[in-house]
């Protein structure tokens, strides 16, 4: 009977698959899978946002008597302006990002500061956005913060010169910045975004090969911070009780919460939804239906099912995004890849718990998910910068001269490539 099968396979040309047995080499690192590992789930995850977020809104818009395909033409141009980006990003060396590291931090921390300016909005309690003339949107400069911190953190440690085992050089050159942008965005109140900042930054300095016992140290003074941030304002001490088992508020079904819409939206949607459009939720009952809260949409809409392959999606973009930082050989590409990749696991770990109420209620979008100009936008940039770090390992054609470490370098030809017969399984 294997006998046959191995025929029939052998003449339908099917990969053939094998388990690895012990003793046996390991397959060969292949730099052009972990690129695509990166682009096409993203890919995936900006499409279902696109489509959901005609589905959250399409309702909203009808309500408030307005065409709802012609107020759709506004996220599908932001998804496009962000695919371009994306695009031009991507196609530049990582050299290209070592030279604007400190232009791209000044002028975001610069931009950061403008919302304490009458340029400054205020939405949902938090002064994080900013009014360009001309320009029919708010921007949210923080977003573009993260990735601004990132590179200058990449920048400074891969310096020659720069000493990793030096507590005192790296909290001048390394900690200085970070409190400066922490404390720039904080000056709007926007926990979330600080929280998930940081936590971007504590990633980038980790794969950076830092002495760990620093990380210790760190976490210890973090713990009482956070908890001096929540105790100085009362929503966020409600929201934090609110997961707490022994401090719930008494549930008031005729006063239904956010969470509670949320949960009934999970349970309406079962294993395979009610059908695309079909929410109830979305008519005005679960607030920020299309931003934060999105993920409730996806569960109700397409059920159980809909929200594990949002949930598989986001986990192959971070396990493409972690391989690449676990082999690209320059400090500079593996700091700017562990820093974004934290920005983004965080930032969907902080989302999905607070919709699935495991965690508080923060308010930071799902990355390339929710609806938002600022997060799509900036996170899409950021992801550039790091598939130009993925082409360059790869080999693939880039603009500009080849970087002096990898000059002459092609892994498509000096890596031997593995039969394509045979597909093993660790």
């Amino acid at each position: 009977m294997g006998a046959r099968i191995q025929s029939l396979m052998a003449r339908l040309r099917l990969p053939r698959i094998e388990f690895e047995r012990p003793g046996h080499t390991q397959r060969e690192y292949s730099a052009v899978t972990t690129f695509y590992l990166i682009v096409v789930p993203a890919l995936l995850l900006i499409a279902i946002g696109l489509m959901m977020a005609f589905s959250s809104q399409a309702v909203m818009n009808i309500a408030a008597e307005k065409d709802p395909y012609k107020a759709f033409l506004k996220p599908v141009m932001l998804v496009l302006a962000a695919l371009v980006a994306m695009g031009i990003v991507q196609l530049f060396r990582p050299h290209w990002w070592r030279t604007l590291a400190w232009v791209a931090f000044l002028g975001s921390l610069v931009a950061q500061t403008l919302v304490l300016s009458p340029l400054g909005a205020s939405e949902g309690g938090n002064t994080n956005w900013i009014r360009i003339p001309g320009l029919p949107f708010l921007l949210q400069p923080s977003e573009i913060l993260k990735l601004g911190i990132i590179l200058f953190l990449a920048w400074v440690l891969s310096r020659p010169g720069t000493r990793l085992k030096d507590p005192a050089q790296i909290m001048v050159l390394a900690g200085v910045p970070i409190g400066l942008a922490l404390l720039a965005v904080m000056l709007g109140r926007d926990l979330g975004t600080a929280m998930v900042m940081a936590l971007a930054c504590v990633g980038a300095l980790w794969v950076a090969d830092l002495p760990k016992k620093w990380f210790a140290v760190l976490f210890a003074a973090l713990i009482p911070v956070s908890v001096l941030l929540v105790l100085s304002n009362p929503t966020r001490i409600k929201r934090v009780m609110e997961i707490l088992p022994w401090a719930k508020p008494e549930r008031s079904l005729s006063a239904p919460t956010q969470i509670d819409h949320a949960m009934w939206a999970f349970g309406t949607g079962g294993l395979f939804g009610v059908g695309p459009g079909a929410s109830r939720e979305k008519w005005n009952y679960l607030q920020e239906a299309d931003t934060d809260f999105i993920l409730a949409i996806i569960g109700e809409e397409f059920g159980f099912f809909g929200s594990t392959v949002v949930l598989l999606c986001i986990g192959l973009l971070l396990w493409g995004l972690l391989r690449l930082c676990a082999h690209t050989p320059q400090l500079f590409d593996r700091v700017v890849v562990g820093g974004v990749a934290t920005w983004i696991g965080v930032q969907a770990l902080i989302n999905i718990t607070s919709v699935s109420n495991i965690g508080p209620v923060i308010g930071v979008p799902l990355p390339f998910v929710s609806s938002g100009g600022s997060s799509l936008l900036f996170t899409s940039i950021a992801l550039g910068v790091v598939l130009s770090i993925a082409r360059n390992d790869a080999g693939m054609r880039q603009v500009g001269r080849p970087d002096e470490a990898s000059a002459g370098r092609d892994p498509r030809v000096a890596r031997p490539r593995r039969s394509a017969t045979a597909v093993k399984f660790v």
